[in-house]
């Protein structure tokens, strides 16, 4: 990728909402699923089967594509595919391809879009927005069970302790539940798997602790990845982007962490 400009990128667990005017990327794969909402003027996406232009795309996952927009101010909500909300407009969205969706649908949100694009938005404004944004492409329910308080403990444990340390199995015997009864239980209470959730919680370490100034190599070891390659390869698998436009000297992004409780 190539940014001439800054931009702003959100990181939330299994979701990141990336604002930018310098959208220029190389043709490229990733695992999750991307909602680009253009905030003006049309934006370019290729694919194999050549050239469109969208005010609003929902890029399945996988998708082999590149989107070329320099000076054109958009945001782009990328989406872990085994989330509960990702399921939720599932239907919406095909793999390896791009569906084009009315901005009808999304003019009400343009506001408080363009208060993300300049940084204006409060964590749980973020979390909202972007829950906002999904529900405009199908009206899906939220979540509103009880939380199994085992998982909100168990969840907890995860983000405080190293990830590489963890096994799912001394989890499930700490809190007096089988292992295959975990892994049902926590997707049940959060939405999302506990395999992806522990590697969110890798890749969300890595990034604080290179923002607060450690190398590529210290923080990947200590997020509990096997080396830096490892860490930037897992990065770039889920966003499409390469660390070095965030963090070093390198960076040309703004990177913020949503903390929501």
């Amino acid at each position: 990728m190539d940014f001439t400009s800054n931009g702003i990128l959100y990181l939330m667990n299994g979701r990141v909402l990336f604002a930018t005017n310098a959208m220029q990327t190389d043709f490229h794969v990733h695992y999750a699923a991307t909602l680009a909402i253009s905030l003006k003027e049309n934006i370019q996406i290729e694919t194999e089967n050549g050239k469109e232009e969208y005010r609003v795309a929902l890029v399945g996952p996988n998708t082999y594509h590149r989107t070329v927009s320099p000076g054109k101010e958009m945001v782009a909500l990328l989406i872990d595919p085994e989330t509960y909300e990702y399921s939720s407009i599932s239907e919406y969205a095909e793999m390896g391809k791009v569906k084009r969706l009315d901005v009808s649908e999304f003019q009400h949100l343009i506001e408080r879009l363009w208060d993300l694009y300049y940084g204006k938005l409060k964590d749980q404004e973020v979390w909202d927005l972007h829950l906002d944004l999904l529900r405009s492409v199908y009206p899906f329910q939220k979540l509103t069970k009880s939380i199994d308080e085992r998982i909100i403990q168990i969840a907890e444990m995860i983000r405080k302790e190293i990830p590489d340390s963890i096994r799912m199995k001394e989890i499930g015997k700490h809190f007096s539940v089988s292992e295959d009864r975990l892994i049902r239980l926590f997707k049940e209470n959060l939405g999302i798997p506990l395999r992806r959730y522990l590697l969110w919680v890798r890749i969300l370490e890595s990034a604080k602790l290179l923002k607060e100034g450690k190398n590529l190599t210290e923080a990947a070891h200590a997020a509990g990845f096997s080396d830096s390659a490892h860490f930037t390869r897992t990065f770039k698998e889920n966003f499409g982007f390469v660390p070095s436009l965030f963090f070093g000297h390198l960076k040309s992004i703004e990177l913020r962490f949503c903390e929501i409780e």
